[in-house]
């Protein structure tokens, strides 16, 4: 294991400790022990997060919220609410908010931002998502707080489906929990629009790319103003990264630029996986 990636596995042996619950965290740290020749061998601890395949885990989250996940949903949660990969800038989920979720995957996040008390909009073009969201959400016992949208994320004039890994067909069918054809499009002022949303206290974006069509240079950001925070995971190879990073500040956001470890990161820079805004 090289420098870098100790240095990682060590800060996230420290968060899963702070953040799970005693219990959640010493199967972890046991099984952790029992592969530790295999996480040394790949260079992760993904293999140790398989303690928490069988019985599930809880999750103590930024915010001072406890999550509840079966099994099924714990991969993943090591960087959700351990890395805190959306909120480590300072960022936060407001009770009685709005967040709209674009790439919500299983529900990790929405069920996060529901429990804290946020009025969730789930957006996820995996249509075999959107029943596991409704599951996690009534799991945590906020289901009358998220709603789901079995859509493509895009802009009014961008299509979703023709930007990012999502364009492709042969990703696109690689997909654990798509369908062979690709679901309807939305756009975030059509979600406005639909749920009457005053403002967005909070915008998630991990949609593989698509985060182009979203903020495409043909699309009217107006909405943009109604938007405090928005966290992304950004993925230069599908677009322009510092034309869109220049496009959030003109319609009046700080950008704080990270790498997938946390450190600060220039536009340009190969490393950078988020972008963090908020509202001048």
């Amino acid at each position: 294991m090289h420098s870098y990636a100790f240095r990682r596995a060590v800060d996230d042996i420290g968060a899963v400790c702070r953040s799970t619950s005693p219990i959640s965290a010493a199967r972890w740290v046991a099984f952790l022990a029992s592969h530790a020749r295999e996480c040394a061998r790949t260079g992760s601890l993904i293999p140790a997060d398989g303690a928490w395949l069988r019985r599930g885990a809880s999750f103590n989250t930024p915010g001072g919220v406890a999550i509840s996940l079966p099994g099924p949903y714990t991969p993943g949660a090591r960087e959700m609410y351990c890395r805190n990969v959306y909120l480590r800038t300072g960022i936060t989920i407001s009770a009685g908010s709005w967040v709209v979720d674009l790439g919500a995957n299983c529900g990790l996040f929405s069920a996060w931002a529901a429990v804290a008390g946020a009025r969730v909009v789930a957006v996820e073009a995996q249509r075999g998502y959107g029943p596991l969201i409704g599951q996690l959400a009534r799991h945590n016992g906020v289901s009358e707080r998220v709603s789901v949208e079995s859509a493509i994320a895009g802009g009014v004039r961008t299509p979703g489906s023709k930007v990012g890994l999502i364009s492709d067909d042969q990703q696109w069918a690689a997909m654990s929990h798509g369908d062979a054809k690709r679901p309807r499009e939305v756009s975030v002022p059509g979600l406005i629009a639909k749920y009457n949303i005053d403002r967005i206290g909070l915008l998630k974006v991990d949609i593989e790319g698509g985060e182009f069509a979203v903020f495409g240079k043909d699309e009217d950001l107006r909405w943009l103003r109604c938007v405090d925070q928005l966290a992304m995971e950004i993925h230069p190879n599908f677009g322009d990264a510092p034309a869109l990073i220049a496009t959030l500040e003109q319609n009046g956001f700080s950008v704080d630029l990270r790498d997938n470890a946390g450190a600060p990161q220039g536009a340009i820079s190969k490393s950078l996986e988020y972008v963090y805004c908020v509202a001048r």
